[in-house]
């Protein structure tokens, strides 16, 4: 069944189940990720040996404002990376199905590392690489340099252990103030978590999603364990929050928020202790803290997260990997 029929709960749940469970995942490829981007259309495709499977991905399809049919598999897809020979496999297998949605594209990212030769393989294969040839902020949908901390067999105290000495000493500060941490799923806790964000955004002049998004991704991951909402209250006051996901071999830190009420208290450092401290707890391997546009101190993201793990080099992802279906409505697009 290598496209899911989505009336039938018992093909969706193998492939949750799967993509659960399988080496190379990432949350953006759950169902339950495509229930939260309610505004796209999700196609779930697959490949088995002897009835099981064996890869994976999710592709979602959204329309552009030129009239063309975007897709794109987030973090996808659920299989090697490297393994060309299967991913051009999946990818014949969604093609009908994207052809006949009216798809121009269908971009992937997988969270591999960048090399010469991998890029060049996918090249060759006349798949069209997005990565190093891009400087902005923005130019790629997802950040190519992401702060990913090697966690495998350490405790929180192993982590702050490789800290520098000043962060160190933060960290343990931030666990000494009377911080309270709420943390859990339910909608009041989102509620809470979008006062903050809302807060943040608006204090740097940057636009952000609606309470709407974060109402579905409470209620499309609600019992699954993959969800974690932080919030950090001070006196009865909100101080800031954090969305996290556990999901495959890390937890990923997606979403943050402040009030930027008193930077004494260092609550920041409290919520990365907590998030880090789960992803120790659940014996995952990688702790992520998300995306950084720079790669030295003048770059506010990595002069932050740089200190909590200082000998550890940045993750440089190979990007986006594109498979063009229509020419000229990939022109425009790229070109818009």
């Amino acid at each position: 069944m290598p496209i899911i029929d989505q009336h039938q709960p018992a093909a969706l749940a193998a492939y949750e189940a799967f993509v659960e469970a399988a080496p190379y995942t990432s949350v953006t490829q759950s169902i339950h990720w495509g229930e939260v981007k309610n505004n796209w259309s999700p196609l779930y495709v697959t490949l088995e040996t002897a009835g099981k499977i064996t890869t994976a991905m999710s592709i979602l399809t959204t329309t552009d404002p030129s009239g063309d049919v975007f897709a794109y598999c987030s973090k996808g897809p659920v299989c090697d990376p490297t393994d060309l020979d299967t991913i051009d496999a999946l990818v014949q297998e969604a093609l009908p199905a994207l052809r006949a949605r009216g798809a121009f594209l269908l971009r992937m990212d997988p969270e591999v590392p960048y090399s010469d030769a991998l890029n060049a393989a996918f090249q060759q294969r006349g798949y069209v690489t997005r990565n190093r040839q891009f400087h902005g902020n923005h130019d790629t949908i997802q950040p190519r340099y992401n702060f990913v901390i090697d966690i495998q067999g350490k405790t929180v105290q192993d982590v702050i252990a490789g800290m520098k000495s000043n962060e160190r000493t933060k960290m343990r500060h931030s666990l000494k103030t009377a911080v309270e941490v709420k943390t859990g799923e339910s909608q009041q806790l989102m509620d809470d978590f979008f006062e903050t964000y809302q807060a943040m955004s608006e204090y740097h002049g940057i636009t952000y999603r609606p309470a709407a998004y974060f109402e579905r991704m409470a209620t499309a991951f609600a019992g699954t364990g993959h969800l974690k909402v932080l919030n950090a209250w001070h006196e009865g006051e909100l101080h800031a929050s954090a969305i996290a996901f556990a999901y495959g071999d890390k937890v990923w830190h997606m979403y943050g928020g402040s009030k930027r009420i008193e930077n004494r208290l260092l609550v920041p450092y409290r919520l990365q202790y907590e998030m880090i401290d789960w992803a120790c707890q659940l014996g995952k391997a990688k702790y992520d803290m998300g995306g950084v546009w720079g790669l030295d101190d003048s770059d506010g993201l990595y002069n932050f997260k740089h200190r909590f793990a200082p000998n550890q080099a940045v993750s440089e992802y190979l990007g986006e990997i594109d498979d063009v279906l229509d020419q000229a409505a990939y022109d425009r697009f790229t070109k818009g």
